[in-house]
């Protein structure tokens, strides 16, 4: 006997093997359709998520939004690498970053807020101006008034 001898049957297919082939091609292209539809849903709401995490993080340090036009691609979009990178590139846009994040407020409105302290410290409450009213309308004397007057400090 040669060593080619072979049995007929096993070259013949058999028509419900061709069926289960031809099943799973079908099932594997519908899987393959899924994984690019989730893959396109993965990065469009990973897009969204970046650009408004970089939204955020603008807005927060008060910064133009059109910046984000600049900001790497595969930078990662957490506050803390924003933030240096913003630190790092700031003064290409004209960015001040050596400020701290006190407003800055000129001397007028400084002296202006001073004076409103001072004199909503010094103010009456309405309470006791009804308190003071009912004291001097009670008032029996001259003294009396006197007194009622000295002590409110009108």
């Amino acid at each position: 006997m040669s060593n080619y001898d072979y049995e007929d049957d096993e070259d013949e297919v058999t028509t419900e093997s061709n069926d289960v082939v031809k099943q799973l091609r079908k099932a594997n292209k519908q899987k393959e359709k899924e994984l690019a539809d989730l893959k396109s849903q993965f990065e469009t709401l990973n897009k969204q998520q970046r650009e408004r995490a970089i939204k955020d993080v603008l807005e927060a340090r008060g910064v133009n939004k059109k910046i984000s036009a600049f900001i790497p691609q595969d930078l990662d979009p957490t506050e803390e690498s924003l933030s240096k990178w913003l630190d790092d590139y700031g003064d290409v846009f004209g960015l001040d970053t050596t400020e701290s994040n006190q407003p800055v407020v000129d001397q007028a409105t400084q002296d202006a807020y001073q004076k409103m302290n001072r004199v909503t410290g010094q103010g009456i409450t309405p309470d006791s101006g009804d308190d003071i009213y009912r004291k001097l309308m009670s008032a029996t004397s001259k003294e009396e008034l006197d007194e009622v007057i000295r002590q409110s400090g009108l």
